[in-house]
């Protein structure tokens, strides 16, 4: 007897759920819309704020047009300053897309080494890993034991 109390309680809340799953799959899809709505209205707003970041601004001799490096490295500070500590640069990179900044190319985390590498305000601590100069982070050369370590 209390087996099937329980049984039919079983078969009723799963109806409740299959009902309940059936009236919030239409409004989650109307979340999602939503949700890339407003990225794509962030991002129309990041060019409103640095329009000539997100675009191509100049041809090379060949006459091709190419990203404003400049322009790529000014996004990454800024994001490296809030950040407050070295990021692995496709940490970095993923912090500058959650701007709504594109960087192009093929591998585009790979070009933000490019974009970075020889600007004087970024530092390399460690393979792959970048800091402002700024904060003056000691690199840690390769074999170099901590202090403590036995030799």
């Amino acid at each position: 007897m209390e087996r099937e109390k329980l049984q039919e309680w079983k078969e009723l809340l799963l109806g409740e759920i299959r009902n309940l799953q059936t009236q919030v799959a239409p409004l989650e899809t109307d979340l999602r819309i939503r949700q890339e709505k407003l990225a794509a209205i962030e991002r129309l707003l990041s060019l409103e704020i640095h329009p000539l970041e997100a675009i191509y601004v100049s041809k090379d001799s060949s006459g091709s047009a190419r990203m404003n490096s400049k322009k790529v490295a000014d996004v990454a500070y800024e994001v490296l300053k809030n950040a407050s500590i070295p990021l692995y640069y496709k940490q970095l990179y993923e912090a500058i897309t959650q701007t709504g900044f594109e960087i192009h190319g093929k591998d585009p985390a790979t070009n933000l080494i490019a974009h970075i590498g020889n600007d004087p305000r970024f530092e390399r601590v460690k393979r792959g890993t970048y800091a402002l100069k700024e904060w003056r982070i000691r690199k840690r050369v390769s074999g170099q034991k901590r202090r403590g370590e036995e030799g």
